[in-house]
C-alpha cells in the first residue's frame, strides 16, 4: 500500500499538463506513442473474441471490436526468453544467441543475458526522442558477476523508466496457495523496482494493480512527448493468481479469473490514454509471447483450434492472439488474415517513428505500417515463418504450406486426462521439452507437408508427387536461410547459485513493497 501511495505522490508532482487535462495533440502519424501489452503463455483460443465459448468478453475483446484482430500472427519461438528477445530486437532468436544445448530460457543462475550489442526497440526509439518504459516480466537475464550487479536488466537495453519487474519469470514455484509447492521458492521468485530487489519471494497481493500503477505513472509523466511503454503481464503463466475482486468472476474457473483481471488492467491503461486525449496518437497492441501450456489442463491456456502446446512447433505453440487498436487510424472490426511475426513490431515501430532500420545486421522484422494504416487493405509482405526449437530448424511455412523437418509428439487427450485430476494438473510438465531429445522424429528425407490454411490442425500430411511443387519453394527457402545464417554465441549456459539475487543474504527474504 505504501508503494501505491508513493506512486500517486510522484504523479501529483508532475508539472506537465496535469490530470484530466488534454494535451495539445500531435498529428496521429507524427511519432505516435506505442503501448504494447504482452501476455505470458496465453493460448490463441483463450479470448472470447478468438472463439472461447465461456470466457467473458472484456476490454481486450473491445480492442478487437474497435481495431484490428489478427488470425495469423506468429511468435518467433515457443518459449519465453527467445520470443521476448526476438520481439525487442526484430531478429530470430538463433541470430541473437537465445538458445542452448539443453536449456531454452534464461535462469537466475546464468551469467548471461540479452547481448548489449543488440539494438532493442527501446534503444532505437529513444534515439528518435521517445520516452521508453516497461514493467512486468523481463526474463532476459539478471546478473553477470554477483548477486546484485543487475548487468542484464532492462535499464541496460534502452528503457529509461523501469517499474516493478519480475526479472526472471512468474513460475509454478511461486505459488502461494500451497497446491503446487509448500511455499514459494525464493531463488526463483522475486520482484525488482528498476534495479533494486524489493520483494523475495514474490507476493501476488496487488501485483497486477502495481504493474498498472507503474504504467499510469509513466504515461502521465510523458504525455507531452512520444513514448513507448511495454506492459509485460505475469498472467497467464502458471501459477495462477488474481485479486479478490476477480475471484470467481469467470464461469471458466481460475484461469478465466486471471484473464479477466488482465483484461481489466488493459482497459484501465486504454482509459488513461483516452482521458488524456492521447488515444488517437497511440498505437496499442496486445499479443501473447507464445502459445499456451496445454499440459496444465484447466490451469493452462487453450490453443484451439490449433494443436500442440508451448515448446512445440505445431501451430498451437507459435500462433498467438494479436490485436491492434488505433482510433481514427485503424478501422474498427477489421480482421487481418495476413501472415505476421512478432519480430515485425521492431521494424513497424521504427518505421512509424521515422527511424532508419539498422543495416549492419540482419533484421528479420518487416514493417506493418502500410498494413495498419490501410486497415488491412494493403497486404503485409511476409510470406515465410521459421519455426525454431533452440538452434534447430524444425519447420518452415511459406504462404499456405508448412513443412516439418523435425516434429514433436502431440499428446492425446487420454494422456492429459490421466495427468490431471478434475482438470487440475497433478504434475507440472512439458511433453517434450528438449530440442534434440529422443521424443523428436526427423523428416529430413521426406518432410511432413501440410496446408495450414485448409488443415489448421495439421492432421493430414500431403503426400505424393502431386504436392512436390508446394514443397520445393520451402526447400529452397531452407537452403538459402541456412547458407546465410550466422548463429549467435549460445547464451543459455551453465550457471552458478552465486549469481541468484538475494535481498538480505543468506536469508533471501524481504518485502520492501509492504
Amino acid at each position: 500500500m505504501m508503494f501505491h501511495l508513493l506512486f500517486m505522490f510522484v504523479v501529483s508532482l508532475i508539472p506537465s499538463s496535469g490530470f484530466g487535462q488534454v494535451v495539445s495533440l500531435r498529428d496521429p502519424l507524427d511519432k505516435p506513442n506505442i503501448v504494447l501489452f504482452v501476455a505470458d503463455d496465453m493460448g490463441y483460443g483463450d479470448l472470447s473474441s478468438y472463439g472461447h465459448p465461456t470466457q467473458e468478453p472484456g476490454p481486450i475483446d473491445k480492442m478487437a471490436a474497435d481495431g484490428m484482430r489478427f488470425t495469423q500472427w506468429y511468435s518467433p519461438e515457443s518459449l519465453c526468453s527467445p520470443s521476448r528477445g526476438a520481439m525487442l530486437t526484430g531478429r530470430l532468436p538463433v541470430r541473437v544467441g537465445l538458445y542452448g544445448d539443453y536449456e531454452r530460457v534464461f535462469l537466475p543462475t546464468m551469467p548471461t543475458g540479452l547481448p548489449k550489442s543488440e539494438i532493442t526497440i527501446a534503444e532505437a526509439l529513444r534515439e528518435e526522442g521517445y520516452a521508453t518504459g516497461m514493467g512486468g516480466k523481463w526474463h532476459l537475464g539478471i546478473n553477470e558477476f554477483h548477486t546484485s550487479d543487475g548487468n542484464h536488466l532492462p535499464m541496460h537495453h534502452g528503457f529509461d523508466y523501469v517499474g516493478t519487474i519480475a526479472p526472471f519469470s512468474h513460475y509454478c514455484d511461486c505459488d502461494e496457495s500451497k497446491r503446487i509447492v509448500p511455499s514459494p521458492v525464493r531463488t526463483m521468485c522475486m520482484l525488482y523496482y528498476n534495479s533494486t530487489i524489493i520483494q523475495q519471494p514474490t507476493s501476488h497481493h496487488n501485483l497486477t494493480e502495481t504493474l498498472l500503477h507503474d504504467a499510469k505513472v509513466f504515461i502521465h509523466q510523458n504525455e507531452d512527448r512520444p513514448f513507448l511503454y511495454i506492459l509485460n503481464f505475469l498472467h497467464m503463466h502458471d501459477s495462477l493468481f488474481s485479486g479478490p475482486e476477480f475471484k470467481e468472476s469467470s464461469k471458466r474457473g481460475e484461469y478465466g479469473d486471471n484473464l479477466n483481471e488482465m483484461s481489466w488492467a488493459v482497459g484501465e491503461v486504454l482509459d488513461t490514454l483516452k482521458a488524456l486525449g492521447l488515444d488517437k496518437n497511440t498505437l496499442a497492441l496486445f499479443i501473447s509471447d507464445h502459445g499456451g501450456h496445454v499440459e496444465l489442463g484447466t490451469d493452462g491456456g487453450k490453443n484451439s483450434p490449433f494443436r500442440g502446446s508451448k515448446e512445440t512447433s505445431w501451430e498451437g505453440g507459435f500462433r498467438v492472439p494479436a490485436i491492434a487498436l488505433w482510433p481514427g487510424v485503424i478501422q474498427g472490426g477489421t480482421i487481418s488474415r495476413n501472415i505476421v511475426s512478432t519480430m515485425d513490431l521492431f521494424s513497424t515501430a521504427l518505421d512509424l517513428a521515422g527511424a532508419t532500420i539498422p543495416t549492419d545486421r540482419v533484421i528479420d522484422g518487416i514493417s506493418l505500417k502500410a498494413h495498419l494504416l490501410s486497415s488491412g487493405t494493403v497486404p503485409h509482405s511476409r510470406e515465410v515463418i521459421h519455426y525454431y526449437c533452440s538452434d534447430r530448424l524444425m519447420a518452415i511455412r511459406y504462404r499456405d504450406y508448412k513443412a516439418f523437418f523435425h516434429s514433436k509428439p502431440r499428446m492425446s487427450s487420454d494422456v492429459y486426462s490421466a495427468l490431471c485430476q478434475d482438470g487440475w494438473p497433478t504434475v507440472r510438465f512439458h511433453s517434450c521439452y528438449g530440442c534434440n531429445s529422443s521424443c523428436i522424429t526427423s523428416h529430413l528425407e521426406h518432410p511432413l507437408l501440410y496446408n495450414v490454411e485448409t488443415d489448421h490442425e495439421e492432421l493430414y500430411p500431403l503426400e505424393g508427387k502431386e504436392h512436390r511443387h508446394h514443397l520445393e519453394p520451402i526447400l529452397r527457402e531452407k537452403a538459402e536461410h541456412e547458407a546465410g545464417l550466422v548463429k549467435g554465441v549460445p547464451l543459455f549456459v551453465e550457471g552458478s547459485m552465486s549469481l541468484v539475487p538475494c535481498c538480505n543474504p543468506p536469508y533471501c527474504f524481504c518485502n520492501y513493497n509492504s
